[in-house]
């Protein structure tokens, strides 16, 4: 089985890959022809990108299997739904190409929930926003950026440094604001620390094991099947005292977008001895929310790898 290193790695060159063909096409003939190629250019790694395909196939019929994620599909997903999966994949890039050369006023963002997040912020209190590889986490940057309120990343740069260097020669002045985390050192806790004590907020995707979690992850039903969670957002969480926040912003639209924000904890310091079983309570209560996340957008999560059954020897 591949481990999350190695998928990781692969994923990077893919999607750099996708970034440039994407990024040519734009300047080349703009927002409207170049969407309508980017069906051909999801086949291509539909079909190129065995591995991708088996995981987005796997994921497509759990959630099929279940009552709710059942009403999104007309029948049990096959190829053709995929090749959906692997398109929304695509246009998630797009648009977030779009944003990082400089054109973020032309996409629409209902901000459902938002105001949460605002009242946060003009009480100076700073927050852990908990998100998933769901959505655009860039279009949820942007509505930071019109509502005056800081968002730091949490990010593990060495497997995303080609797609990061790429978005910054795109927008050199966008100034993505990014806490890269070392799994060998603490540095990344101190600064998300300062960060929470500055009032500013903190966003972390929770469903995906990172470096060096070989031991920090629980196990919650997702999808009806025992899935892997990190368990150190949620521990951190605790440690800090500052509330945690379901973040998340899915596309309804051609250049539209939604928020999703859901509060978990209203922010209170757990005692040490009683931190890791609250810490398990709120990945049970994270996976659960992620499920109504999918049924809310069945092709917008883009955990392209065996979740389930896959890397067994960590993230």
């Amino acid at each position: 089985m591949t481990s999350g290193v190695t998928w990781a790695t692969t994923a990077e060159r893919g999607s750099a890959a996708a970034l440039r063909a994407m990024a040519w096409l734009y300047h080349r003939f703009g927002r409207s022809v170049s969407s309508t190629l980017l069906i051909p250019i999801a086949a291509y790694f539909l079909v190129r990108d065995g591995k991708s395909r088996r995981a987005s196939l796997q994921y497509l019929r759990r959630l099929h299997a279940s009552p709710e994620g059942r009403r999104a599909f007309d029948r049990e997903p096959g190829l053709l739904e995929s090749l959906r999966h692997f398109r929304e994949f695509a246009i998630n890039i797009f648009d977030r190409l779009c944003v990082w050369t400089g054109e973020a006023d032309r996409m629409e963002i209902r901000d459902d929930g938002g105001e949460y997040l605002s009242r946060l912020a003009q009480e100076g209190r700073g927050a852990i926003l908990l998100g998933a590889h769901l959505g655009s986490f860039d279009m949820l940057r942007v509505l930071s950026e019109r509502q005056k309120f800081k968002v730091n990343v949490l990010m593990f740069t060495r497997h995303v440094a080609q797609i990061t260097s790429f978005f910054e020669r795109l927008h050199p002045g966008a100034g993505l604001r990014v806490i890269q985390l070392d799994p060998g050192s603490i540095r990344s806790i101190f600064e998300i620390k300062a960060c929470i004590e500055r009032g500013e907020f903190v966003g972390i995707l929770g469903d995906r094991l990172g470096p060096g979690e070989h031991g920090r992850v629980a196990t919650a039903t997702f999808l009806g099947r025992p899935a892997r969670f990190p368990l150190g957002p949620f521990l951190l969480a605790g440690l800090l005292g500052c509330p945690v926040v379901l973040s998340l912003c899915v596309r309804t639209g051609d250049g539209r977008y939604e928020t999703v924000v859901k509060p978990f904890t209203e922010g209170e310091v757990i005692p040490r001895g009683e931190r890791e079983k609250r810490a398990r309570e709120l990945v049970e209560a994270y996976a659960r929310s992620l499920e109504e996340a999918c049924c809310r957008a069945p092709r917008q999560w883009f955990n392209f790898y065996d979740f389930w059954d896959g890397d067994r020897e960590g993230g």
